[in-house]
């Protein structure tokens, strides 16, 4: 169960200066989310200032600059062990990016059943999926929750399977009907390892980490639980917004994410004045 003593909320920024959609996300944020503890996550020597005065509960976590200096950057940061130990004492982590907003804390309607992930539902093309596209596994991190502890867990295990992804990278990518079977056999384990998302854990290639989380973990540690995409819209939107209303039976989610891109939309929902 989420609870204001085991879910922490982080808001990475990368800037000092604020867009208007940067601070109406960040007033949201306060006025829903101040009964929890709030953390900033900001490059080191950063001046906050004006985070604060829209949102004077921050607890400040100052990091290495070199986290946030890019998106390849930010994603390495969200599968760094060392960045989950900093909240390790919390059970949950939402992360609340500045092109989220959400419309309540009502957690408990996403909490029927037990998840280490949830985040707005993909659909087969992603950011260009049509309106009539159908759901893909996984959710966006942009506003998510995960397990802290589960995540932890993960990255301490990922180790195991570099000699795994080291087979593929010399071996198998030079015998495909090999590969085609291995894949069988250990149902779809090797398609990661085949389609090289595991080289992003492992190298400097790029990612999103939310693809990681919620479509490569799961695949090779089955009890990493990902909310299904019923369940995910339940708790925020993204992509085809309109569809997923009709699907929630015309209810809002707790919350969304990237609604300044579709404001035509969101201003239905969002003072924008």
């Amino acid at each position: 169960m989420i609870s204001t003593d085991n879910l922490c909320v982080i808001i990475p920024v990368h800037t000092p200066e604020l867009s208007e959609d940067d601070i109406l996300s960040l007033q949201a944020c306060y006025n829903q989310l101040k009964q929890y503890i709030c953390f900033l996550v900001f490059p080191e020597g950063m001046n906050v200032d004006k985070y604060l005065g829209i949102h004077k509960k921050l607890s400040l976590v100052p990091v290495d600059p070199s986290w946030l200096s890019s998106v390849e950057d930010y994603n390495k940061m969200k599968i760094d062990i060392s960045f989950y130990e900093i909240f390790r004492q919390y059970t949950f982590m939402l992360t609340y990016e500045l092109d989220a907003y959400i419309f309540n804390s009502s957690f408990e309607t996403i909490t029927s059943s037990p998840f280490d992930y949830i985040g707005a539902p993909f659909f087969e093309g992603y950011t260009e999926a049509s309106a009539d596209a159908d759901f893909k596994n996984g959710g966006n991190s942009g506003f998510s929750i995960r397990n802290i502890q589960s995540c932890i867990k993960v990255l301490h295990s990922m180790k195991k399977y570099y000699p795994h992804w080291q087979f593929y990278k010399y071996i198998l990518s030079h015998f495909p009907k090999f590969r085609y079977h291995l894949n069988r056999i250990t149902k779809g384990k090797y398609d990661i390892l085949i389609n090289g998302h595991v080289g992003f854990y492992y190298l400097k290639t790029h990612t999103n980490e939310d693809v990681f989380w919620s479509q490569m973990v799961p695949i090779l540690f089955p009890a990493f639980k990902v909310a299904n995409s019923i369940q995910a819209l339940k708790f925020s939107f993204e992509i085809n917004p309109e569809k997923l209303l009709e699907l929630n039976n015309g209810h809002l989610p707790i919350g969304c994410h990237a609604w300044p891109k579709n404001k035509f939309f969101w201003k239905k929902y969002i003072d924008l004045n």
